[in-house]
């Protein structure tokens, strides 16, 4: 590893580490000061506020890191106009594209730091605090969420579900199963229970019919055996909870919900956003080079660090939009944003230091 490379992670990873610390306490503090009604009222002891906080941090670091990370490559790069090196790198012949080459590579690093915590992390110990929060600080009554008359096709089967609970269990179950030029009915199974399970769906007091046969069969348990996993449907029903699932989970949904001929745009554009979401820190690595080529002061390269996180918010946020309600093709609206402005910036170092 060259000697340049290994200064730039030194020093850059020292100032991210500070600045994401500076912006945890920011939230942190700004959250407290909204909820400290809500725990004293409640009369918890002070450990469920430092468990809530300690499963919030997750949360905090990957939606805080890509703005962290650019405000700390700004005022890297900063530092290095103001004390001269720079000057004296390009003296000895490193250009700035080796600059934001090496400066493109500790992004991808930090890229690929948050997409894992964000999507194998950051969804489970978010839960968790949700769940803390409810039932445990404000002592809500738990409400399941459920759907009714839930219809889908599973292989042979054709299924209606009376009710289904999320956590996997149901009423009133009807399977058809279908001959091979699914024509006929070859039999139908009813239950008045049922528990899902991977492969396979328990069944309690169920009645097999035979058309053919005009027979009929009870059985106090029964397994059917079908692959389907109703969570998907309430991911499908419910508009904000693709946001709330991790990339894998998510991307097993939509292929089963493809598959059943359901409307998947939604989570498709949510699902490439999971991904141009971390990209976007690999973008910052170039936007930094370009603000410094246009504005070497470090406070005003602060400021306008801020307004260029804000505005990729603003652009991310409109492309989801687009993309979700039809409008634009999902991958189209979820990573345009990220192609505008990496080209837009690589553009500004070229003219701020082409004639250098």
């Amino acid at each position: 590893m060259k000697l340049l490379t290994k200064y730039m992670i030194k020093n850059h990873s020292r100032l991210v580490f500070m600045t994401l610390a500076i912006g945890i306490s920011i939230f942190i503090l700004i959250d407290l000061i909204e909820k400290a009604d809500i725990f004293m009222a409640s009369k918890k002891p002070l450990i469920y506020a430092l468990e809530y906080y300690f499963l919030k941090l997750p949360f905090i670091v990957s939606q805080t890191l890509p703005a962290v990370f650019l405000l700390a490559s700004v005022i890297f790069l900063s530092i290095m106009v103001s004390s001269r090196e720079s000057i004296a790198l390009q003296a000895g012949g490193v250009s700035v594209y080796t600059i934001t080459k090496n400066l493109i590579f500790i992004g991808i690093f930090w890229a690929g730091a948050q997409f894992l915590l964000s999507q194998l992390v950051m969804n489970v110990a978010e839960q968790k605090a949700l769940t803390l929060w409810k039932y445990d600080i404000r002592e809500r009554v738990f409400i399941e969420n459920s759907l009714e008359n839930l219809w889908f096709v599973d292989e042979e089967y054709l299924v209606n579900l009376g009710v289904v609970y999320e956590s996997g269990h149901g009423e009133d179950l009807a399977a058809y199963k279908l001959s091979a030029d699914s024509k006929t009915i070859e039999e139908i199974v009813r239950a008045e229970r049922f528990e899902v399970e991977k492969g396979a769906w328990k069944l309690e007091n169920a009645v097999r019919y035979i058309p053919e046969q005009y027979a009929e069969h009870f059985v106090q348990t029964a397994v059917l055996p079908i692959n389907q996993t109703v969570r998907f449907y309430f991911i499908s029903n419910q508009e904000d909870n693709p946001q709330t699932l991790s990339f894998f989970v998510l991307g097993e949904a939509i292929e089963r919900l493809r598959n059943s001929g359901s409307n998947i745009e939604n989570m498709l554009t949510v699902w490439h956003s999971k991904i141009t979401y971390s990209v976007m820190i690999v973008v910052f690595a170039v936007l930094a080079v370009a603000i410094i080529s246009y504005k070497e002061n470090v406070y005003l390269a602060v400021i306008l660090a801020v307004v260029t996180s804000f505005l990729s918010y603003v652009l991310s946020m409109l492309g989801v939009s687009l993309g979700q309600s039809g409008k634009l093709p999902p991958a189209f609206a979820a990573w345009f944003p990220c192609v505008l402005l990496f080209a837009l910036g690589y553009l500004k170092i070229y003219l701020g230091f082409s004639k250098r």
